[in-house]
């Protein structure tokens, strides 16, 4: 065989293998949803706590609210989750500006609602039935932003 017919293999060989190189649409989709949200000035707060992940000991009828807790640098939110109401808190305790958003089709989800936490940092949210997953944001007066994951709820 000749370096002319090995590059022509090649590149026969690299025209049958591109399509299976790119990712497929819903994966690209999926990424820009899953980080899409995100503003440029938030952190994203990692989970580091999920009541569901824990053994509980008692039957699954018999289980209380879903409690979570997220941690970016020196914030702490805490949620507690019953059915479609979030009560949550916020550490250092502050009056924040929450904003509850749920995944859009491309980009940043649509804005589901926006309310404030007390000077002690402790809010409640209703969340829309069918809105879901939601992602949550909390931003100090002083411009801090931090922002959790998707939430299934």
């Amino acid at each position: 065989m000749t370096d002319e017919d090995e590059g022509e293999l090649l590149a026969e060989l690299a025209a049958l293998l591109r399509p299976q190189l790119a990712p497929p649409p819903e994966v690209l989709e999926a990424g820009r949803r899953a980080f899409g949200w995100l503003g440029a000035d938030a952190d994203l707060a990692r989970l580091v706590h999920d009541s569901l992940l824990e053994p509980s000991g008692t039957r699954a009828g018999d289980s209380g609210p879903r409690l979570l807790a997220f941690e970016s640098g020196d914030v702490l939110v805490e949620l507690q989750v019953e059915g479609r109401r979030l009560v949550g808190q916020v550490d250092p305790p502050a009056e924040v500006e929450v904003e509850l958003r749920a995944g859009g089709e491309s980009g940043p989800g649509a804005v589901l609602l926006t309310g404030r936490a007390d000077a002690l940092g402790r809010f409640v949210l209703v969340v829309p039935s069918g809105a879901t997953p939601v992602t949550l944001s909390c931003t100090y007066p002083d411009g801090t932003a931090v922002s959790t994951t998707a939430l299934r709820l």
